[in-house]
């Protein structure tokens, strides 16, 4: 284990729409995962998962407005950000901070339907970008 306690788990892509999304990692081996509306980040969720490569998560806007928005309206399609687990999110959270490391939390954790209502947060690192972090370790299911 790392000195932060975060243990990697999947890239977020944001998408205005996933069929390309869902047709360029199909085609390169992912498997469909767990597919979702998360009524309280208000978008649509789908996990794809390779035996070889990082797990990605696919994002793409509900009907209501989300935080994904304001990444959309600057691209159509982005990875922005990178998922970890941790098993003890404050201590992970003092470690970062202990390093050095800027944070700046963008709400408050919440559970995360996809991951089976497993708290979620999201932080953005100064020089790194946003980062999510589960408390705890999710299954990996598929659809």
């Amino acid at each position: 284990m790392n000195r932060y306690g975060l243990e990697f788990h999947h890239f977020g892509l944001a998408v205005k729409s996933p069929e390309a999304a869902f047709r360029y990692l199909g085609d390169l081996g992912y498997r469909a995962g767990r597919t979702c509306y998360d009524p309280l980040q208000k978008v649509n969720l789908a996990m794809r998962h390779h035996e070889r490569m990082p797990d990605v998560e696919v994002i793409w806007p509900g009907a209501e407005p989300s935080p994904i928005d304001r990444i959309l309206k600057q691209n159509d399609s982005l990875i922005y950000h990178i998922c970890y687990t941790s098993e003890n999110v404050e201590s992970s959270l003092a470690a970062l901070e202990q390093a050095g490391m800027e944070l700046l939390p963008l709400g408050l954790p919440q559970p995360a339907v996809l991951f089976d209502g497993i708290e979620v947060s999201f932080h953005r690192i100064t020089g790194v970008g946003v980062i999510e972090i589960i408390a705890g370790v999710p299954a990996r299911t598929a659809t």
